[in-house]
């Protein structure tokens, strides 16, 4: 029974470790998507101002902000992976925690219904000792 909590008890901390890894992965995403989106909003400002909106530039242009954009739709799809990963981990977690608080109390339980167990025996062997 031991074994059991300790063991739930290491479940728990490793989904906890994992659903922390989940959350820096997904604030890694949004960071990463936020400096794509201001280098996108860039590429349009530049071609707004007519420095590359024709010729040879404009059409590397049209290529960066394709790139660009499939890139944001790429950290999007994984953006919304790695936010349902981590909650799945964190559910982990307090369900693995939970177990644990409960085996442990079990345990705690069954230890001092022996304990208890043992003391009655006691009584009764001190008991007909002085009766005997």
């Amino acid at each position: 029974m031991k074994k059991r909590v300790d063991s739930l008890a290491r479940i728990g901390k490793l989904a906890s470790q994992m659903h922390e890894l989940g959350r820096w992965r997904l604030t890694a995403i949004e960071r990463e998507q936020a400096t794509l989106s201001g280098d996108l909003s860039a590429a349009f400002a530049a071609l707004e101002d007519g420095e590359l909106a024709y010729g040879a530039q404009a059409k590397l242009s049209v290529r960066r902000i394709r790139a660009l954009q499939e890139r944001l739709d790429a950290l999007q799809r994984e953006s919304h992976e790695a936010r349902r990963a981590a909650q799945v981990h964190g559910i982990r977690a307090r369900l693995a925690e939970q177990a644990a608080e409960t085996a442990g109390k079990a345990l705690r339980e069954r230890e001092a219904r022996k304990e208890l167990a043992e003391l009655i025996e006691r009584t009764i062997i001190r008991r007909n000792a002085s009766q005997g």
